[in-house]
């Protein structure tokens, strides 16, 4: 990966710091600003599928997508390469990416798999022999847990903080 981006001045600043890839175990991010023509995105591509193959490592086409973000959340419809999915959306590392940059999508899921976990958890609530206080820590330790996984990241507008609101208020 090192090899393939020694010579691409891309990426993106975000707070004074220039983000030209995201890695995780062998999960990897390219980004890319909306200044980066399709060309150098093709090279770049281009360049990350030779380096690896150099590696004897193959980029698995199923998983891998093309997403296109701008400010105005619109996604350019030109296909990279033209063996890639673009996608408006996607998971990595649990999370729902999504080319508009916003995060009610990813808000509306971490709700409801914890409305699951905590509706899995039914006896628990019903028994009486279960401390209210013992209650709240599992709430507090199981549902919240599942809900704010990736918060940190969310971007949250007047109408999530409502969603969230009323899912505090659910539990």
């Amino acid at each position: 990966m090192r090899k393939t981006l020694e010579e691409w001045d891309g990426g993106v600043t975000v707070g004074g710091v220039k983000i030209s890839k995201l890695r995780y175990a062998d999960d990897t991010t390219l980004v890319a600003s909306t200044s980066t023509s399709e060309e150098e995105m093709e090279e770049l591509l281009r360049r990350l599928v030779i380096v690896s193959e150099e590696m004897g490592l193959k980029i698995n086409q199923s998983k891998t997508k093309i997403m296109i973000v701008d400010k105005y959340g619109t996604l350019n419809e030109n296909n990279i390469l033209g063996q890639y999915d673009i996608v408006k959306t996607f998971v990595y590392l649990g999370s729902i990416i999504s080319n508009r940059g916003r995060s009610e999508t990813e808000i509306r899921r971490r709700i409801g798999m914890a409305k699951s976990a905590m509706s899995q958890l039914n006896k628990i609530w019903r028994d009486r022999n279960i401390l209210r206080k013992t209650k709240v820590q599992i709430v507090e330790t199981l549902v919240f847990l599942i809900f704010l996984y990736g918060a940190e990241t969310w971007i949250l507008k007047e109408s999530d903080r409502r969603h969230i609101d009323a899912f505090e208020m659910w539990c």
